[in-house]
């Protein structure tokens, strides 16, 4: 029971973590969004301009996203674990 308690206690910090850096990510995606809609207008670029931005974002951050998706399914592992030694 012990070290179900530690190895969950780790996924939850990495969770917290990963979901914090996930926040900072979508951040930095809606300013780069925002960037590329004033320069998209400023310069007369095509509306595709935003689609790249958006695509180049999800590629540069989908390891991000899918650890924290990982780590989710962990936690619910680790709960369901727990309820059944309980």
């Amino acid at each position: 029971m012990k070290d179900l308690d530690a190895e969950m206690e780790a996924t939850l910090h990495a969770y917290r973590k990963a979901r914090f850096r996930l926040f900072i990510n979508l951040g930095f995606v809606l300013a780069c969004c925002i960037a590329a809609g004033g320069l998209r207008a400023t310069f007369g670029l095509p509306p595709a301009f935003l689609s790249v931005v958006l695509i180049a974002a999800l590629v540069l951050f989908s390891p991000e996203i899918f650890r924290f998706m990982r780590l989710r399914n962990e936690l619910q592992r680790l709960e369901r674990l727990r309820e059944r030694e309980s």
